[in-house]
């Protein structure tokens, strides 16, 4: 019988010690290794840098004691894909935030911004600054265009940013609202034409993230800036304790 138990033991180890192996755990659903989804030429280019956020640590708890840090490519993965518009919004947003938190870590408790209707636009900036509609921190507002306006909530201080002009390839963009208008009309759209503009976009985000952001963007600080917000809402439970004592 101990001869028994011992030889089950050993095939138990035997069975974990294969499924868990990096090999089989690279099978899994779960495992990203291959990350076919985040192109190397986006992971290494050069001011693809992470951003460093600050939350709290429980649903009603105080500030964490530690940061966090949030890169492009965790952005891919709530999005969904990684695209042009995503990218232009992380550019712009990472360089708002630099503006608000010089300080380094970004608090996403004390942020609120503006966006368009635009899902790469309002995706992004949720993941980064933590702002959403049910909280009374995120607007959406066509009439933004192409940029944001991000506001801290504690000081009041705001920013503006957006591309300057000739950033964006006026080929692109007419290709985009030949693809959209066809749609629209409910006409199918060529593998070639769909395809070009998925090169012409790669090609942007690649520039985009190769290239000072000062020589991509304009930032306008707002004074006074009054934050209208006209959606729906709900209240933050988990913040209210943020400034507890440890």
């Amino acid at each position: 019988m101990k001869l028994k138990s011992i030889f089950w033991g050993l095939l138990v180890l035997v069975l974990a010690m294969h499924i868990f192996s990096p090999k089989c755990m690279a099978k899994s659903p779960a495992c990203d290794d291959n990350e076919w989804f985040y192109p190397k030429w986006a992971a290494g280019s050069k001011f693809n840098e992470p951003i460093k956020v600050l939350d709290t640590d429980s649903a009603l708890g105080r500030y964490s004691l530690k940061t966090k840090t949030i890169g492009l490519k965790d952005i891919v993965k709530f999005h969904g894909h990684l695209c042009d518009g995503m990218v232009i919004a992380w550019v712009e947003i990472k360089a708002a935030l630099e503006k608000l938190f010089p300080e380094g870590a970004i608090d996403r408790t004390d942020i609120r911004c503006v966006s368009k209707n635009g899902p790469c636009w309002a995706d992004t900036v949720t993941y980064m600054t933590g702002a959403r509609i049910n909280y009374k921190t995120l607007r959406i507002d066509n009439s933004i265009g192409d940029g944001f306006i991000v506001q801290r909530i504690s000081t009041g201080a705001a920013y503006e940013v957006r591309l300057k002009k000739g950033i964006f390839p006026d080929a692109q963009a007419e290709l985009e609202n030949r693809i959209c208008s066809l749609r629209a009309e409910g006409l199918e759209v060529s593998k070639q034409d769909t395809e070009k503009l998925e090169k012409m976009a790669d090609a942007l985000s690649f520039k985009l993230l190769n290239t000072a952001p000062e020589k991509l963007l304009e930032i306008k600080e707002i004074k006074n800036y009054n934050f209208n917000f006209c959606d729906i809402f709900g209240n933050r439970r988990d913040v209210i304790n943020k400034n507890g004592k440890r």
